[in-house]
């Protein structure tokens, strides 16, 4: 939701390895890379369907991903990014749109409150975003070590 950012290009390049639906609601002229979503089309693998409708692109969700509004080095662009991306805020009635109790909230972190999600989102049973950021954390450690043995004779 939101951005077709660096992390909606990951989670499509998982598309192509596993069989899930991804759905990128975006702004307009804020879609992720027309070719990665080519080849997961490609693939046979997974989907991938971009849409400009919030409401429509949750519909059936189980999971809903937010990403901060302005990365870094668009901190400049911060304040018309809040306002272009302000339909695409997770908040409670976006998670109730999908029509699901048991859609999870997931953030990479840090999250902006009151700008990508609500504090109710963040704070809901639905949400795992600690439990995504532990997890990131055991898998950079494992990539550390995984480096630092390949650095040694």
């Amino acid at each position: 939701m939101g951005d077709g950012n660096n992390i909606v290009h990951s989670w499509l390049e998982l598309a192509m390895i596993a069989p899930i639906d991804f759905v990128c609601a975006c702004p307009e002229g804020y879609e992720p890379d027309a070719d990665l979503v080519a080849k997961v089309k490609a693939s046979g693998v997974g989907s991938a369907t971009i849409t400009h409708d919030p409401i429509a692109g949750v519909k059936d969700a189980d999971v809903l991903y937010a990403d901060v509004w302005a990365s870094m080095g668009q901190k400049e662009e911060a304040e018309e990014r809040a306002r272009i991306f302000a339909p695409y805020q997770i908040n409670e009635a976006l998670m109730a749109a999908t029509g699901k109790e048991s859609t999870i909230f997931l953030h990479c972190l840090p999250a902006e409150r009151g700008k990508e999600t609500t504090d109710a989102v963040l704070e809901s049973p639905q949400s795992y975003i600690f439990q995504e950021a532990e997890n990131r954390m055991h898998a950079q450690n494992a990539i550390m070590v995984f480096c630092m043995g390949a650095a040694l004779p």
